[in-house]
This record gives structure tokens, sequence and C-alpha cells, in this order.
């Protein structure tokens, strides 16, 4: 079950782009596991071989739904420790195998936790080129195939959809070219439970998912390797996980997620008709209200829960709170930046002037999104709106 956050419509929550409430089924998983494999998986006694077997099987499950070799699953904290292992261990690995630091290519769409450790490998050495975007933050990615022809080996990293836009990223052309020399890294994190899996995401050399996304709890995902991916481990100390990420293990954690996406991946399907429906629901009503907006989000090749909108005409520094006062809970971006006063990058290498970026809100909508809750929240944005136009005019 999908637990139910409010209902008297108090509060409204449009931020699942940014993460969910953990399901009270996985809820359940954690606390069994918690409970009955409580020892140190790597403790060589009974109780640490029962916690072992609980670890594994996780470990199997995720890997029979992502189509793997259970030892290629790498359990971590989350997308951003999955990124930064697979971004900088495939390029630390490749500049060890061949002596020299190899180009990087990425879309200037990628989330932070991608971006952030190529900068990293950028001031190390690595020669790094961020292609550019269209009006829906859609990658070049001819620009991406060009670049990384330029060398006998490259890494690309590439998302499959885009958090912000929620535009689904052209990946099959980038997978047509990905080998053991032009190695792709896909942080796939907001498709899992949107999307029907994509046969191209199998050839990617790495994979990055994030547990909290789709209902298990904060604080693991996975990275899913391909059969020959090499990479340098960006940890070390008691060599768990072939020692690609040492560290103690949590069955609970593992177990939890591996529930969470065999339900995600179930109920994907279903979960996408209702996402489109409530989508259409709230932006029929907000344009009924007749407040002009601009779409970022891209309706026939995005993700189905995701609009993006901008309102030139207002200060976009008092948007979120405004709508956190109003009871909306939307956000601006990347919810790890969305503090931040600057506009969204992803917005202003989309095409938008970074004054218009700023007032643009990303709303995201949850699988137990009501027809009455989409509705209200239109119509109280549409209120707030028109309340901050007067303001604007006067």
């Amino acid at each position: 079950m999908r637990p139910r956050r409010n209902s008297k419509l108090d509060r409204i929550f449009l931020d699942a782009n940014a993460g969910l409430a953990v399901r009270e089924e996985v809820l359940e998983t954690f606390v069994q596991v918690s409970r009955d494999a409580y020892a140190n998986p790597s403790s060589i006694h009974r109780a640490g071989r029962h916690a072992q077997a609980a670890l594994e099987n996780a470990r199997e499950e995720v890997a029979s739904l992502l189509l793997c070799a259970a030892r290629d699953i790498v359990f971590t904290s989350g997308a951003t420790e999955a990124n930064n292992l697979a971004i900088l261990g495939l390029a630390r690995a490749a500049k060890r195998l061949f002596g020299r630091p190899i180009p990087l290519v990425a879309s200037r769409a990628e989330h932070p936790a991608a971006l952030a450790p190529l900068r990293v490998l950028q001031q190390q050495g690595f020669p790094l080129h961020l292609v550019n975007l269209d009006a829906h933050a859609t990658a070049d990615v001819d620009a991406m195939l060009e670049h990384a022809a330029t060398s006998d080996v490259s890494l690309s990293v590439l998302q499959w959809a885009n958090n912000e836009t929620g535009v689904i990223q052209p990946i099959a052309a980038l997978a047509s070219h990905t080998s053991d020399d032009h190695l792709w890294h896909c942080d796939a994190v907001q498709g899992i439970g949107k999307l029907a899996m994509d046969p191209s995401l199998w050839r990617a050399t790495t994979l990055a998912l994030s547990g909290h996304k789709f209902g298990a709890p904060k604080g693991v995902g996975i990275l899913r390797l391909s059969e020959n991916a090499m990479l340098d481990p960006v940890q070390v100390g008691g060599g768990q996980q072939r020692s690609l990420r040492s560290g103690t293990e949590s069955p609970p954690l593992a177990a939890s997620f591996a529930h969470a996406l065999r339900l995600a991946m179930k109920e994907q399907k279903a979960s996408t008709a209702h996402l489109q429906n409530m989508r259409t629901i709230f932006l029929n009503a907000l344009q009924n209200l007749g407040i002009p907006f601009l779409s970022n989000h891209c309706m026939e090749h995005g993700l189905p829960n995701t609009l993006n909108l901008s309102f030139p005409d207002l200060d976009g520094r008092m948007l979120i709170p405004a709508c956190d006062a109003d009871g909306l809970e939307v956000s601006a971006g990347a919810a790890c930046s969305s503090g931040a006063a600057l506009p969204s990058s992803v917005l202003v290498a989309a095409g938008l002037a970074p004054e218009v970026a700023r007032a643009s809100l990303r709303i995201s909508l949850s699988a137990d999104l009501e027809e009455i809750e989409a509705f209200e929240a239109a119509k109280r944005l549409g209120k707030l709106l028109r309340r901050m136009c007067k303001v604007a005019k006067r």
C-alpha cells in the first residue's frame, strides 16, 4: 500500500521527483529484516551468515529485475554515491589502463551528482565536453558521439530522464555505440516506476538507481555494472562488494530496495496511466483559470508525472515560499540545489533567460495523487499567481 499523506487537502505534495514516502509493505520488510538479520553480514558466525544470506537474496532479486548477474549489483547509499563510484571509478581505471586521462562527454542536463565528479576529473586533467540542450533539455547526442569518437577510448555520461523538465533522453543512439572502449554511465534514477524499461539501458557500462525515488527508504541505491566494467574504488576499507564499495552492508536496506523495485516495475504501466491522467487534469485546470505561463516540459517524450512551468512576469525568488505558505509542496529543480538563489542551470542551458528560469516551478506528481488534489492544487496555484501578479504590477 502507498501511504496517504493527508486527507484534508491542507498540504498537497507535488515534489515526487525529489523523493517519495516509504511504502508500507516495504517498511515492513525493513523492520522484519532489521529484526531477523541483525548481525554484520561479514561475520562468519551463524548470525552473520544469516545476515549475509538476506543481503545476497536481495542482491539476486535486484539482479533478476535488472537482467544482470548478482555480482554486478553494488549496493550504495544512494544515487549520488553510485554516480560518483561509476564516473570516478571508470575514468580512473581507464587512465591507469591507458596511461592518460580519457575524454569525458556529458550533457548539461545531468544531475549535480553526475556533474560534480566530472568537474573533479576535469581538474585532474581529464578533458571534459558538455553538449548543448534543446528547449526541453534534450541532449545533443550526435554531438556526444562526435566528441567521443575523437579518442579510441572515452566516457559518456547521459541520464535516462531529466528530473527537472522530465524529458526522456535519446539513449538508444548512445547505447548503440557503447563498447569496451566507449563507456557510458547512465543515471537512471527518474525513470523507474514511471517508464517502461528501455532495452537500451542494458547496454550501459554502469547504471545508477536510488531507492527513495520509488518507495524504498532513503539511504540506499545501487550501481549496476556491465559484465566487463572495470572501476577503481572510490572508498577503501574492508573489501566488501568485490572491493568496489568497502563498508558494512545493510541487509534491511538491501531487502527494502529489492522489494520496492519489484513493486515499482510491476505497477509501472498502471502508474503511468494514472500519472498522465492527473497531469492532464492539473494542466487543464490551470489553463482554464487563464494563467499565462511557459511550458518547459515535454508532453510527448517526457516523464508522465512531470511539469515544468515558467511565469516570466513574477519574482521567482518568492514563488517557492508562496507555494509553501499556501500548502503546495513544489520545487524549482533538483532538491540538492533548490534552496539556492541561482536559477536552474538546466533551464538556462535549455535557453531560458536567467530571470525566467528563476521564475519556474517543477511540479512532479506521485502515483497516489487523487483527482480532487489535482484540481485543488491547480486552483490554489492559480489564486496564488493572480495575487503575485497584482503585487508585481503595483
